[in-house]
């Protein structure tokens, strides 16, 4: 059992880890759930089991989270991994933004998938698992498999792989800047998460879409969330990405402190 603050982690692990990778895996664990922690104000279930599975080789090679009968998570290892194997994974962090979200319906699911590609980046950004500027690069080089294609009905009628995980991270990246802009930089999508939370919101639970950003909005005093999911939710919406890096003072490798959205840019990832 991991005992971290407002949260234990039943750790199991399957045959076949030896006692030098358990070690690490407990400090992977721990740092992960630290970083979910300190994004959403506390850990988003009081009590949930992690399953580590070995495979061959390195790395982690997936995850999955599941909201019964009580929150739980399987995740992949690869017998071989490294300490910088742990250090570069976003796998876990990933699978534990999951807990924080209620289910949605099928179709609505890149918002559970967006925000936490989304989330993942910002989380591990700020607890120094990942470089802020590695974290933008990783944005700008996901994010256009977001943007819509020939076809494109709409976020909640388009379930391709694209569109459900880096469309939904899109979204999330835009609803952020504009809470950011709304509030002068006092509250973006973190603070709306933690209203969710707050309002009994969590995977253990199955709410529709309108519920969970009506409850976020509230937490921060605006209907930003709702309204960009009305302009979403049912059309293609075109957004002009080398435009909003510019904005965001992202050029190339360099950062600009003199961009419209530099203060934003920074704030995020703060």
């Amino acid at each position: 059992m991991l005992d971290r603050p407002g949260a234990q982690v039943e750790l199991q692990f399957e045959p076949g880890f030896g006692p030098a990778l358990q070690t690490q895996a407990l400090a992977w664990v721990r740092a992960a759930v630290d970083a979910v922690a300190a994004y959403f104000g506390r850990f988003p279930v009081p009590r949930v089991e992690l399953l580590l599975q070995p495979v061959a080789g390195a790395g982690v090679r997936g995850g999955t989270a599941f909201p019964a009968p009580d929150p739980w998570v399987r995740v992949r290892l690869g017998v071989q991994t490294d300490e910088a194997g742990f250090r570069a994974d976003w796998v876990l962090v990933h699978e534990f933004i999951h807990l924080a979200i209620p289910q949605v319906p099928r179709g609505q699911n890149w918002l559970h998938e967006g925000l936490a590609t989304y989330v993942e980046g910002v989380s591990r950004g700020r607890a120094g698992l990942e470089a802020p500027a590695a974290v933008w690069a990783g944005w700008q080089r996901g994010m256009p498999q977001g943007l819509p294609q020939p076809g494109d009905r709409g976020l909640d009628h388009t379930p391709t792989w694209g569109r459900t995980y880096w469309g939904g991270a899109l979204w999330c990246l835009l609803a952020d800047i504009r809470l950011l802009q709304r509030s002068g930089g006092r509250a973006g999508l973190q603070q709306a998460l933690q209203g969710v939370l707050a309002a009994g919101g969590s995977y253990t639970q199955a709410w529709p879409v309108p519920r969970i950003l009506a409850a976020a909005d509230a937490a921060v005093g605006q209907d930003t969330l709702s309204a960009l999911y009305a302009e979403w939710k049912d059309q293609p919406v075109a957004v002009d990405l080398p435009a909003l890096w510019r904005d965001l003072g992202l050029h190339g490798h360099s950062r600009r402190d003199d961009a419209p959205l530099a203060a934003i840019r920074r704030t995020i990832l703060a």
